[in-house]
Order: C-alpha cells, then structure tokens, then sequence
C-alpha cells in the first residue's frame, strides 16, 4: 500500500497508461482522481472529472475535487505519426504540443498551491524513448516528448525548495490503443508493427501495467530522493 491515504490526479484515466495507473494507485491505497474526456474505461473506484485536459476549467475542478493532492501523473496525450515533417498541419503541431507539454505545465501548476500548502507533493509527467533517438514521420509528437523532458529537469531544480519531486516515464512502444491508431495510419501497418517490436532489445512491445509500475514508484515515498530523473521502461529500445 505504497500510496496509503494520498490522493493522486491522473489525466487520460479513461484508457491505456492511464488507466493502468489509475488502477494501479488504486491497488496501492491512493484516492484516484481520473481526468479524460469521457468516464468510459476509468476504473472502478476512481473519481471522475470530464472535460479536456487543456481547459481552465478542467484543471479547477480536478483540483477542487481532489482537495491536498499528493500526486499527479500527467499521462494524456496524443499523436499524429504518418506525416512527413514538411506535411505537418500547423493547427496539428499546435495541438499536439497543446496536450502534450503545455497541459503537462498548466497541470502542474495548477497543483502547486496545494501541494505547497501540505509540504510537498510528486508529479510524473510522460516523455518517450523517441526523445533520445528520433524516428521518421512523427516530428511533432516527438519535439513535445522531448519538451517533456527539459520541462521535467527544470521544474525539479526549482520547486526542490518546496520538497516537490518532478520526474518523467520514458516508455519505449506499449501495447496501448494510441499506439495501434498509430501502427495503424503506417504504409504498411505489419511491416510498421514488426519493425517496432525489433527494435526493442526484448523483441516485444510493452503493456500499460508495465509503465504504471513506474509511474507508481516515482509517486510513492520509494522515490523520496528521485527528482529531475527519467526513469526509461523501454524493453531495451535505447540499448539495442
């Protein structure tokens, strides 16, 4: 019960990564706040907010539900791979970046007066194994992955007096229903799915559970003397 009597927000609670940590804290004693857009797939226990993770009011009300936040996991997000870097529509890279790293910082200043309040607080945010290699036809998710990354170190240097903790989960492919629409929009989805999995030094890709262990970890009193870190669950991705 490593979250015992802490109250933990956890943005797209509804599916994948989120969902696999929203029920993971669950298990570990935490009170679950879930953020996505609709309640469908959030697991028992969790308390809802609907609403995107990008308004104002979303934020708000998650954290006047939640009351002292312990945590937040910023895990929503989402892609547009397939696309040539000079194809890209501006309105997409805006958008990505939107959810992807600007929410991330809304997020986390958002909680800040309440984490300040109770003396402290942890705060996950997601990056990606692409952030230290790369990849072709995905620039704008993986530019705002490694935003994710600088914003991490950074936030952890300067909320460190407010006893904050700020680190990231760099997950390598999971097994998650972002990351089918993705296989999905390749040339050839097969060929697309099979290079992946190679690619990793483990030859398979990960499941949700695998990355919410992480995330759980870096939110529990386990990790009190880990911040600014990026904690890579990539099934050997940058190894191999």
């Amino acid at each position: 019960m490593r979250l015992d009597g802490k109250t933990i927000i956890i943005t797209g609670a509804a599916s994948g990564i989120g969902q696999a940590s929203a029920a993971k804290a669950l298990a570990e004693g935490a009170r679950v706040i879930g953020v996505d857009l609709a309640g469908d797939g959030m697991p028992e226990g969790v308390e809802p907010i609907l609403g995107d993770v990008c308004d104002d009011d979303t934020i708000a009300r998650a954290v006047a539900a939640a009351g002292p936040v312990d945590g937040l996991a910023t895990i929503a997000g989402i892609s547009n791979s397939g696309v040539a870097i000079d194809a890209i529509d501006p309105d997409t890279w805006e958008r990505i970046f939107a959810v992807n790293v600007t929410a991330t910082w809304r997020w986390m200043i958002g909680v800040l007066p309440a984490m300040r309040a109770q003396g402290g607080g942890s705060i996950v945010a997601i990056a990606s194994q692409l952030a230290f290699g790369g990849g072709r036809n995905n620039a704008a998710y993986i530019a705002s992955k490694g935003a994710i990354v600088s914003l991490v170190k950074t936030a952890a240097f300067e909320l460190a007096p407010d006893t904050i903790r700020v680190n990231a989960v760099a997950p390598g492919a999971i097994d998650t229903p972002m990351f089918n629409r993705s296989m999905a929009r390749a040339r050839d989805p097969a060929a697309a799915r099979d290079y992946s999995r190679n690619r990793h030094a483990l030859k398979r890709f990960g499941e949700a559970g695998e990355i919410a262990n992480g995330i759980v970890y870096l939110l529990s009193g386990e990790a009190s003397f880990t911040t600014g870190s990026v904690l890579t669950i990539d099934g050997g991705w940058r190894a191999a």
